[in-house]
């Protein structure tokens, strides 16, 4: 009997045993006499439920079969090679064991990797993200003056002012809890702002301020656009569960890139004519917006510093809003 407890201690290392000095709580102990014992030990309780995928009267044969050769030689004290106990999986036995699925039909072994899926906190948002935002184009304020007392000249077609950005963020957690995470948005935006007028004045760059001149016949498309490089920070509130994934707030600043006028005819005759036509070059203001889980972001944006320079063109400030594509 001692020689066959001798045998499974060195044959069941394979498993995962240790000795009585080494023994935690996830470990099954065999007592067998008075003072022999079979400690087999796993990391956790897991470790241990997976040694009923082996086959152990199959594993006692050949634990058995060297004892005989062992006392064939006459000895009176048996030393075991290492056994690898995977030949002793039963038959559609599937277990896991360093990222790899190890499956055994008989004493043939199949391994086949196993392709590991990192799961990351529902708060972290870290990552790179490149976000298409489309939308329209208003004025948020307008005030008649002097020079300019027709808004008609330079009103905007709800419908045809379009807004478009190209977005490169990256969104660091500040602040993390169970159900809740504060975030700021950071990165840079390319942005077009469209402002299509409603009437067949075009804006022209004069020699003190921008004018509005009558085209000479109807157009189908009159336009100014506006093209900034935008750097946003908005912090916003990471949001665990429900319809909206996130509300923030936060303001921006840019700087005019490019801007032009295009004109296009009724019978399809474009025109297009690059110039300052007395813009402000930076542009700072306000945004907010919310997100919805799996979903489109909406986002809305108002400049605080008019659209043109200050008695150069109409008293006008730019808004935006639309929706956001991650």
């Amino acid at each position: 009997m001692k020689r066959i407890v001798f045998a499974l201690l060195a044959v069941l290392g394979t498993f995962g045993i240790a000795s009585a000095k080494e023994v935690q709580k996830d470990s099954i102990i065999v007592v067998m006499g008075d003072n022999s014992r079979i400690i087999i030990y796993g990391e956790n309780k897991e470790e241990l439920k997976k040694l009923l995928h082996y086959d152990v009267n199959k594993l006692l044969k050949d634990v058995g079969a060297k004892i005989d050769a062992a006392d064939s030689n006459g000895t009176t004290r048996i030393v075991l090679d290492e056994i690898n106990g995977e030949q002793y999986l039963m038959n559609e036995t599937v277990i896991e064991r360093n990222g790899y699925k190890i499956t055994a039909k008989g004493d043939t072994i199949r391994y086949t990797k196993r392709t590991v899926k990192k799961t990351r906190p529902w708060w972290q948002n870290d990552q790179d993200n490149f976000v298409i935002s489309i939308g329209l184009n208003a004025y948020g304020s307008k005030e008649n003056t002097a020079a300019y007392p027709n808004p008609d000249d330079y009103d905007l077609r709800p419908l045809g002012s379009r807004y478009f950005a190209l977005g490169f963020y990256r969104n660091p957690t500040l602040v993390k809890g169970q159900d809740a995470a504060l975030r700021v948005r950071l990165g840079l935006e390319f942005s077009w702002y469209n402002f299509m007028f409603d009437g067949d004045k075009v804006a022209y760059k004069g020699e003190e301020r921008v004018e509005f001149r009558e085209f000479g016949q109807p157009l189908r498309k009159n336009k100014l656009t506006v093209c900034y490089v935008t750097v946003p920070v908005m912090p916003s509130i990471a949001i665990r569960k429900g319809v909206i994934s996130h509300i923030g707030a936060g303001g921006y600043v840019g700087y005019r890139l490019d801007s032009y006028t295009k004109t296009k005819t009724e019978n399809g005759k474009k025109d297009h004519n690059h110039g300052g036509y007395w813009l402000n070059d930076f542009r700072y203001g306000l945004m907010a917006e919310i997100g919805f889980r799996n979903s489109v972001d909406l986002f809305f944006q108002y400049d605080l510093n008019e659209l043109y320079q200050v008695a150069r063109g109409p008293q006008v400030q730019a808004v935006s809003f639309g929706v956001r594509l991650n």
